[in-house]
């Protein structure tokens, strides 16, 4: 299955805010049981502040600028 990040026939395309949104969701969701909501306020709180070094933390605060 294609990335959503990818179109069909392979080229990267922006994704909307919702499609960004939809994106943090369903990878907080996998990664942390919590939703994007909440990775936010989580984040912003300094909460992953001593893990900001585990990739599984990093990757889905990569995906936060998709959001702002």
């Amino acid at each position: 299955m294609a990335s959503p990040s990818t179109s069909q026939n392979g080229h990267i395309r922006q994704l909307t805010k919702a499609e960004g949104m939809a994106l943090l969701e369903q990878e907080s969701r996998r990664y942390f049981n919590m939703s994007a909501q909440e990775f936010i306020h989580a984040w912003e709180q300094g909460q992953f502040d001593d893990n900001t070094d585990q990739p599984d933390v990093m990757y889905v605060a990569m995906l936060l600028p998709f959001v702002k």
